[in-house]
């Protein structure tokens, strides 16, 4: 079952891919600068740099731009992932961590869907998944972040590309990441939900609209 989803949603990302190459408007491509201006102090979390992927793997990623940090609390860390895309027109789509993590040695062993409060009356939902390698296991929430949408699924998020290249000439968006390590036996875990609440109206102002 895993298997067939995985292939249908990296077939879906080749058909939109393919559309998105040969429809003729250019994109009009927003500034995405604030991303590298993202806090290094979210609440009570506080950030450091992780760097950057060697040349190979940014080869791979093809994101116009992207930042990794580790946040931590109490000294428990949570990693944040953001990369962002200013056009998809051109095959640099928005890789899938579906595809991603398993190709690096990743095993996903529950998967499941999540709706997180981040403020008064409103939810986002997001993917919470749990991914094994080598005996170890992390946490990954993720989801795709687009002209103020959150959306959590892979095929949704590939036909709102479609429509917003054709009504609004933009083809732009981001995903976002957050991963922290299962430790068995450990008093306290990272509490991502809680930091996502905090994450996400400082994110959305440093993503464009």
């Amino acid at each position: 079952m895993m298997a067939r989803r995985l292939a249908i949603v990296a077939a879906l990302m080749l058909a939109v891919g393919a559309f998105l190459r040969v429809v003729s408007a250019a994109d009009l491509v927003p500034d995405a600068s604030g991303l590298n201006a993202l806090p290094m102090r979210i609440d009570q979390w506080h950030g450091r740099d992780l760097g950057r992927f060697d040349h190979d793997i940014e080869a791979v990623l093809q994101a116009d731009t992207y930042t990794m940090r580790r946040y931590t609390r109490d000294a428990i860390p949570v990693d944040l992932f953001v990369a962002y895309y200013a056009t998809q027109r051109t095959g640099h789509t928005i890789h899938s961590p579906l595809n991603c993590l398993p190709g690096t040695g990743w095993e996903w062993v529950d998967r499941r869907r999540e709706r997180i409060r981040i403020g008064p009356g409103r939810d986002i939902e997001v993917n919470r998944n749990i991914a094994r390698k080598n005996g170890e296991q992390d946490l990954v929430y993720y989801w795709y972040q687009s002209h103020g949408r959150t959306i959590a699924s892979e095929y949704r998020n590939r036909l709102m590309l479609v429509h917003d290249a054709l009504t609004l000439h933009r083809s732009d968006g981001a995903l976002v990441r957050v991963t922290a390590p299962i430790i068995v036996g450990a008093t306290r875990a990272a509490d991502l939900p809680a930091f996502i609440r905090a994450l996400y109206p400082v994110l959305t102002r440093h993503l464009p609209e």
